[in-house]
């Protein structure tokens, strides 16, 4: 996902292999720059690299994977929480950003200043995120999208039209998979109170930065799916036992050691919760979910069973994602909701207050089926037209185009 990534020829790469091996030393003047650490690693190929032919070694690039990132589950909680923010039009610094990284990281708290900041620098180059000038004070709903935001997100509805057309795929196999935060305590931000008061404060349990992540898939059609629901623990300890047992059709209860998604819970969910269900149904499937790297990197486990994946562009979740605006705002209503009449319970066992989470994320779910049908046209709406409008279109489209052959026929005659 880095844009600053860059690559050398083959032969290029023998002849830095070779002056390293000889002086022990790089270039300074090698642009761009090189590390130690990657010239070692193209040592490793140097047997491979020689075998091409001369006039090969001239012609063939290999890209340099850029620097391995340190923080990537950090880097992808961070890329939610903008997203959920900068939707609620909430003004974000990079303050803001290091105190979040240090809550989920608190290693990061022992950096200096100098290393916090370069954490999220590297963050925002990661996600193509900027420092912008704030252009008014009200609502923006209605603001005017820049143009280049608007091809894309035109070149992305074609993309999708032309593979349901194409592909014949059927709205009941067209999915959409995003995940969000949940706090295990969701104050609502008003209440009543006596005109004039100057303290406003609510009672809570002490969660309010406890969460947990929400795996959501729901289908075209508004059919959800079973929910996959990560707890902050260690695997395979006390925690993970525990909640394991509260697992049923609706919900799958699991841990991780930030209850981040990383590339093992990833790979967790789609052995639990994708392959069963792509493997069940007949016909193509489409998948449709962010541009994490940790799901771009699966790309090849996600196509498994007759299914096509599209990548939401990197920063258009706002308008292209359907369970981001939709689905998940009604859960954090409902979130809300429970936390109301909830908040009278005496809780002062962590176990306590994770049963009430277990309870919660189980409620919600029973609760979103008139919204997942509104889901549904939403998913339809926002990504061009009507599932079944597109197909009868292309099905009408075909049937001139073949009318129109039999009367060029006919006049030929």
């Amino acid at each position: 996902m880095l844009n600053n990534r860059f690559h050398y020829t083959i032969k290029q790469k023998v002849q830095i292999i070779n002056q390293f091996e000889e002086e022990k030393t790089l270039d300074n003047s090698l642009m761009p720059p090189i590390t130690v650490q990657q010239v070692r690693t193209w040592s490793e190929k140097k047997e491979e690299f020689s075998s091409l032919s001369p006039i090969k070694q001239m012609k063939t690039y290999t890209l340099h994977p850029g620097p391995q990132l340190k923080y990537p589950e950090l880097y992808t909680f961070l890329y939610m929480k903008v997203k959920e923010w900068r939707r609620e039009r909430k003004a974000i610094t990079h303050d803001m950003l290091i105190q979040i990284a240090i809550e989920e990281q608190p290693s990061i708290k022992d950096l200096t200043p100098k290393g916090q900041r370069s954490i999220i620098d590297r963050f925002m180059k990661l996600y193509n995120l900027s420092i912008r000038r704030i252009t008014s004070y009200h609502s923006l709903s209605g603001e005017a999208m820049k143009q280049e935001e608007a091809q894309t997100i035109q070149e992305f509805n074609l993309e999708f039209r032309n593979k349901v057309i194409e592909q014949d795929i059927d709205e009941e196999n067209i999915f959409n998979m995003d995940q969000s935060a949940l706090y295990y305590d969701n104050p609502p931000t008003m209440t009543i109170e006596l005109s004039g008061s100057q303290q406003v404060s609510v009672a809570t349990t002490g969660g309010e930065k406890k969460r947990v992540t929400i795996i959501s898939l729901i289908s075209c059609s508004g059919a959800k799916q079973r929910q996959y629901i990560i707890f902050k623990g260690t695997p395979g300890a006390r925690i993970e036992t525990s909640i394991r047992r509260s697992n049923d059709d609706t919900t799958y209860f699991t841990v991780q050691d930030n209850a981040w998604t990383d590339k093992k819970q990833f790979q967790s969910w789609l052995e639990v919760i994708w392959w069963p269900i792509a493997r069940s149904r007949d016909g193509p499937k489409l998948l449709i979910l962010d541009s994490y790297n940790i799901h771009t990197e699966a790309r090849a486990d996600l196509e498994k069973y007759n299914t096509h994946v599209m990548f939401i562009p990197v920063g258009m979740t706002w308008c292209l994602q359907p369970l981001d605006s939709i689905f998940h705002k009604h859960y954090k209503k409902y979130a809300r909701e429970f936390f109301l009449s909830h908040q009278q319970s005496i809780i002062t066992q962590e176990e306590d207050r994770r049963a009430l989470v277990i309870q919660c994320v189980k409620e919600i779910y029973g609760k979103l089926t008139e919204e997942l049908k509104i889901q549904s046209y939403h998913l339809g709406g926002r990504l061009g037209l009507n599932i079944q409008c597109l197909k009868e279109m292309a099905d009408f489209l075909l049937s001139l185009h073949t009318f129109s052959s039999v009367l060029l026929g006919m006049k030929t005659l």
